[in-house]
């Protein structure tokens, strides 16, 4: 029963990890790097990067649709860096990113694909998706991309709650 009640868990929350979340457009937030980052090990210089957005939002998608935004970001520091991983946090997301390595002053690219489908209801689903990029030789190691989109399926579809074997009180 025991080892039931964990793997019961575990799926919930695998589930919750690529579900859709409600919330303000207003939390999106401009910032460069997470807060908690790896010491670079590296002696001499640095290079370093500096994003131009680090937060998109796409508006009304419809359900279906594939939508894209390019991340784009300038080497400030004084040595070339690169991007050592790119992980998306769900499958409904595919990134593509600069594989070469980017001289100082010079830019790179990471541009989010997003499969809306499946992902809205009827009145639209706020959905909220992030990609962790990891850099080499660089006093930032870590940034991580945000992007919104509101989902809308097409009319007459089922609503998030009805599929969850509840009644959709919100639709009276």
């Amino acid at each position: 029963m025991h080892n039931l009640f964990l793997s019961m868990l575990a799926v919930s929350m695998a589930l919750f990890s690529c579900g859709q979340s409600e919330f303000d457009t207003d939390d999106i937030e401009n910032n460069t790097a997470t807060a908690d980052q790896p010491k670079n090990t590296h002696k001499g210089p640095l290079g370093d990067v500096r994003f131009k957005d680090t937060s998109f939002m796409f508006g009304d998608v419809k359900d279906g649709e594939m939508v894209q935004h390019t991340y784009v970001f300038t080497n400030v520091g004084q040595a070339p860096l690169s991007i050592s991983n790119v992980t998306a946090q769900c499958g409904c997301t595919t990134p593509e990113y600069t594989h070469e390595v980017i001289a100082p002053g010079k830019t790179g690219k990471v541009t989010a694909t997003f499969n809306s489908s499946s992902r809205g209801g009827p009145a639209g689903i706020l959905n909220e998706k992030s990609i962790t990029v990891q850099f080499e030789n660089s006093k930032t190691t870590e940034v991580v991309l945000k992007f919104k989109a509101n989902v809308i399926a097409p009319a007459g579809s089922v609503s998030e709650e009805e599929l969850n074997g509840g009644s959709d009180e919100h639709a009276h």
